[in-house]
């Protein structure tokens, strides 16, 4: 019988494009491996189910897929919220799980599960790069306008760590932006931060949310007053939503890939396939929802058998390449570790968006992955 993917994405809602560009990547990670034979010589099947961005709807979704339907492998999931829900379920149903875009690092320390697998950076890694890039700016007064759930959180308090170990003289302001996901309206928030008068903000919004506040963030000329640096909030989907309204002079990791970055042939050579079936150019969950299929099949085929167990100590320690990095899977963790790129806006006649990032630098893996034995004392405490 056929080996069985079942994917779970943000299809509707506030972040429905990021919902596409997960199933983008998972379909074709499967026409690919299906052309060169499947998955031990087995055809492989795939079904698509949209979590809304809802925890109890994504566990939902997720028993349906591996209870209902017979997934040997969960693939996806875009909210860190419902990846948090959902892996508390991964015992019980006795299915891998592999996180190709949901960022907390809670799912792989405090909350961490053998079935829970995670092939891109987190967003402590990702923070962390982040502070390094930062390091060289002149600002020093920063604060945060994010999201108000564990993502959010979790990613500013990794970065305001790291850069006060890069730039000890920092100052981090009390006044600090908690809107709610999927708000809509951010003009109180952008009135609080610009009241304070930080020389930059670090912003984990993030898909929908993104585009909202760049929007109304314009309207108070808030990018000419202060700088910002945002982990997630400058991918591709912003820039084809909003082209040549995004300001020059943003700092973003892009979510941990940007598709001009490297200018290896490898990576071109995805770019290039990915915009001949889908007609734009690959967005970093597309890239790494493809990467995440392709380190299923890795691991299944190390171990010679779909037996999910066995599987999952495959995977341990597995070494697998992204079109555009090197990764590993940490063992004690389910983590995966790889360099992280962070560039700046700006414009560009070579693009159909009119602006993109560039001077990007990848900060190498083992200097922002969070270290092990903290890891390990986070899941005591959890």
């Amino acid at each position: 019988g056929p080996v069985k993917i079942g994917g779970l994405a943000s299809l509707s809602g506030v972040v429905s494009a990021w919902g596409k560009v997960t199933q983008q990547g998972l379909v074709l990670a499967v026409e690919d491996i299906n052309q060169a034979g499947g998955i031990l010589g087995r055809k492989v099947e795939y079904l698509m189910e949209d979590d809304e961005s809802k925890p109890a709807e994504g566990a939902r979704k997720a028993r349906r897929l591996a209870l209902d339907w017979g997934a040997n492998v969960l693939i996806g999931i875009n909210h860190s919220g419902v990846a948090v829900q959902v892996c508390a379920l991964l015992p019980q149903l006795k299915t891998i799980l592999i996180i190709p875009c949901a960022s907390v690092p809670s799912v792989t320390n405090e909350k961490f599960t053998k079935y829970t697998f995670r092939t891109k950076p987190n967003s402590y890694q990702l923070a962390a790069a982040g502070a390094y890039r930062m390091k060289d700016q002149p600002w020093k007064k920063w604060t945060v306008l994010g999201p108000d759930y564990s993502y959010g959180h979790e990613s500013w308090e990794a970065f305001v760590f790291h850069l006060k170990k890069v730039k000890p003289d920092v100052q981090i302001l009390e006044v600090e932006a908690w809107p709610k996901f999927g708000a809509g309206d951010y003009a109180s928030h952008i009135v609080k931060i610009l009241d304070a008068k930080p020389d930059a903000v670090y912003c984990p919004l993030w898909g929908g949310d993104m585009i909202n506040f760049i929007k109304q963030a314009v309207q108070y000329n808030f990018f000419e007053k202060v700088g910002l640096a945002t982990e997630a909030g400058l991918s591709t989907d912003i820039f084809y939503a909003l082209g040549k309204t995004i300001p020059e002079g943003l700092w973003s990791a892009s979510h941990g890939y940007w598709f001009e970055h490297p200018t290896t042939q490898k990576n071109r050579d995805f770019v290039s396939r990915f915009l001949k079936r889908w007609g734009e150019y690959p967005h970093v969950t597309a890239h790494d929802t493809y990467v995440a299929v392709h380190a299923y099949r890795q691991g299944v085929e190390k171990a010679g058998t779909i037996n999910p167990d066995a599987v999952v100590a495959a995977m341990e320690g597995l070494e697998f390449e992204t079109p555009a990095y090197k990764s590993v899977i940490r063992k004690e963790d389910h983590q995966a570790i790889r360099d992280v790129p962070w560039g700046v806006t700006k414009r560009t006649d070579k693009l159909p968006f009119g602006v993109h990032l560039t001077e990007i630098k990848d900060t190498p893996g083992h200097l922002i992955a969070q270290p092990v034995e903290e890891v390990l004392k986070l899941r005591v405490k959890g």
